[in-house]
């Protein structure tokens, strides 16, 4: 009996003990760790249970990665994890422990692992141009705010520096000239990936100067800036931040091309001058051609227009032989080629009223045979002419129409059903219509030592006539300086009269206008309206559209013409306005709508655009003529805006700004182009005031 009560009571008591439960605690834990750090983690059980392990297990991301079993003592466990370049990539991401002690369980609370850093720089946008020094500042902490000591990188990813293209110089030099020609290669592009720049940061701070290379390209590029930390010879934790960085475009050299390095009087110089900006880019821009004569650098023609376009030249026929020089120029920068006229013989020929006239148009002394076929019977006359001089041949036939054929090898003169008049086909030489023709014919010598004569006659009569002290008197007293006392207004008007500014009934504002490269001349705010017509006009069209632009001249606008373009130059030293751009945009709309009133009445319509832009001008009058040179784009821009334009008109921003007082437009695209809806007339608007106010005094 007592040994079953033993036993009874023995499994009672393990039973019970079995069965005794225990509450498990930790201790706080950070938010953030980083590599470097380390975990500490108290983990305390109350009661403590004799012979019971506290089992501990570090889980990431939902994953089991470190496990751990102690006996407590005095019921607590110190766990510690420390995080180095071992076990950071094996720990990282959202983690938690977890821990059960005799039947009882616990998570604590969630907590990251991470080697990323937080990088922050002071400014997100850099500009700048090629060659200068930008300075990227800024900070980097771990995760949990604690600021490293590590290093920095900063690279342009998609920056790419290409070599300009080269040209090969061949020489086809000989004894007598020694010309040469360039040949353009196909470019080769050595591209050269933009290097890293690097820095360090110490307690969280850095600060790293950038030198951009001469030749960086133009552009937006995204700036990398990569914070890391080491440890030993490894990179462990690290951070990137990501900032825009801007590259201007600059003019660095001109490039001229020639299509030959020599030419034949009458052929076409083509010109093409690109320019290139610092990374061999081309840029849209206007640029200034000069022609000159090398040895006298006098210049023969001159010409501004835009780097996309080849400009052509044709050559005058009688141009003397010899090097010239062309020169493209844009800014501080240009360049120069040379380009040789040979000497050439070319003569016209101009058949009228049976006489043919043979004009030496060439740059030498023409002197070739002339083969003259009347109905396939030839005359061969030996021409001898000097420059510019002319000999003329009297055609005759037997009263009936000739095939007339004139040749000289090189220029030929073809005229069928001429009717020529006369008893024998012949051709004989008439009288000589050169320069100095008339000076061969007897009577004009004789006219000339009769008037020579008569002139020595009436200069000695006077030598040798008595003057009276009186007459003496009278001379001596005209030699006295007469004083006149001028006015501030009439120097004022003498030097308007002086520059062709000074407009008036007697002296209007010229009504044409010429692009051409000034060295001197007025500086003045101009607008300009482009006006493009599209497609091909009839006779009626034209006379339209001639129509049209005549109320510019009240305005006292000026206008050229220049390929499908019609420019109207409203400048602030013609219309005495500093607002010409209220003018232009009214001037604008009474255009388009002639030309729309056009097209409502007519089966041909117009098709146009008028683009309006403002800006600087180099001007000055001369010859009835407002002469002037585009400062900037103001051309090329009122030309890009008329050429979008559909039927429409489209104003830049900045006139638009300048005139907004006046003129009714919505923004188009991203807010650099308006297009103009209406114009207020403010005259208009004021008289109707007046007249309002007027009849209200009146009652």
């Amino acid at each position: 009996m007592k040994k079953s009560s033993f036993a009874f009571i023995g499994l009672y008591l393990l039973l019970t003990v079995s069965y005794v439960s225990a509450g498990v605690f930790f201790s706080s834990l950070d938010e953030k760790y980083n590599l470097g750090d380390m975990i500490v983690l108290e983990t305390t059980v109350d009661p403590v249970v004799d012979g019971r392990l506290l089992n501990t297990v570090l889980l990431c991301n939902s994953n089991k990665v470190i496990e751990f079993n102690n006996f407590p003592e005095n019921g607590a466990v110190n766990i510690k994890v420390p995080l180095n370049i071992h076990t950071i990539n094996q720990i990282e991401g959202k983690c938690t422990f977890y821990a059960s002690y005799n039947g009882e369980s616990r998570v604590s609370e969630d907590f990251e692992i991470s080697k990323r850093l937080v990088v922050s720089i002071t400014s997100d946008s850099f500009f700048s141009n090629p060659g200068e020094e930008i300075v990227i500042s800024g900070s980097a902490n771990r995760q949990n705010g604690f600021p490293i000591n590590g290093e920095l990188q900063v690279s342009i990813p998609e920056m790419v520096i290409t070599s300009a293209p080269t040209t090969e110089t061949t020489d086809i030099s000989n004894d007598s000239d020694n010309s040469t020609a360039e040949i353009e290669t196909t470019p080769q592009t050595a591209a050269t990936l933009f290097s890293s720049y690097y820095g360090k940061i110490t307690n969280g701070q850095f600060s790293i100067p950038i030198t951009l290379e001469e030749k960086t390209p133009a552009g937006n590029f995204r700036l990398e800036i990569l914070a890391y930390e080491m440890l030993g010879n490894d990179k462990a934790s690290e951070g990137v931040a990501i900032a825009s960085l801007q590259v201007f475009q600059i003019l660095s050299s001109i490039d001229l091309a020639l299509n030959y390095p020599s030419l034949e009087p009458g052929e076409t110089l083509e010109v093409k001058a690109n320019l290139l900006d610092q990374a061999g880019s081309t840029i849209d821009s206007e640029v200034s051609t000069i022609i000159r004569d090398e040895k006298t650098q006098t210049r023969i023609y001159e010409k501004i227009f835009a780097s996309t376009e080849v400009f052509n030249y044709i050559i005058p026929t009688n141009l003397t032989a010899g090097y010239y020089e062309v020169e493209a120029r844009s800014g501080e920068f240009s360049a120069k080629k040379r380009v040789f006229i040979n000497e050439k013989a070319i003569a016209s020929f101009l058949l009228q009223n049976q006489t043919l006239t043979v004009t030496n148009i060439g740059n030498i002394p023409y002197k070739r045979d002339l083969e003259i076929m009347l109905n396939d019977k030839p005359f061969v006359k030996k021409i001898d002419l000097a420059l510019g001089e002319n000999a003329r041949f009297k055609l005759t036939g037997a009263n009936s129409a000739y095939n007339v054929k004139i040749s000289d090898g090189d220029s030929e003169l073809l005229q069928d059903g001429v009717v020529l008049t006369g008893y024998a086909v012949s051709v004989n030489e008439a009288k000589s219509g050169g320069s100095l023709s008339v000076f061969k014919s007897p009577i004009i010598w004789i006219f000339l030592i009769v008037i020579l004569l008569l002139g020595v006659l009436f200069l000695f009569r006077n030598i040798f006539k008595k003057r009276s002290y009186a007459y003496h008197d009278i001379k001596e007293k005209s030699k006295e300086p007469k004083t006149e006392v001028k006015t501030i207004q009439t120097l004022k008007d003498e030097a308007k009269e002086k520059s062709g500014m000074n407009f008036s009934p007697m002296n209007p504002a010229p009504s044409q206008a010429e692009s051409v490269l000034l060295q001197k001349g007025h500086r003045s705010k101009s607008a300009v309206i482009a006006l493009k017509i599209k497609n091909t006009l009839n006779a009626q069209s034209k006379q339209n559209i001639e129509k049209a632009i005549e109320q510019v001249y009240q305005r006292r606008g000026a206008v050229y013409e220049e390929g499908n373009f019609i420019f109207v130059i409203l400048s602030d030293l013609m219309t005495k306005n500093m607002k010409n751009e209220i003018e232009a945009a009214k001037l604008a709309e009474k255009i388009s709508m002639a030309i729309k009133d056009h097209n409502g009445k007519f089966k041909e319509i117009i098709d146009y655009g008028i683009g309006i832009n403002s800006g600087e001008i180099l001007a000055k009058v001369e010859n009835k003529k407002l002469k002037f040179t585009p400062l900037g784009n103001v051309i090329i821009g009122a030309k890009k805006l008329a050429d979008q334009a559909d039927k429409t008109i489209l104003i830049s921003k900045e006139s638009y700004e300048r005139g907004s007082a006046e003129i009714k437009a919505e923004k188009k695209g991203d807010g650099k182009v308006y297009e103009i809806k209406s114009v207020v007339d403010q005259e208009k608007n004021k008289k109707f005031i007046e007249e309002f106010l007027k009849r209200s005094n009146t009652r």
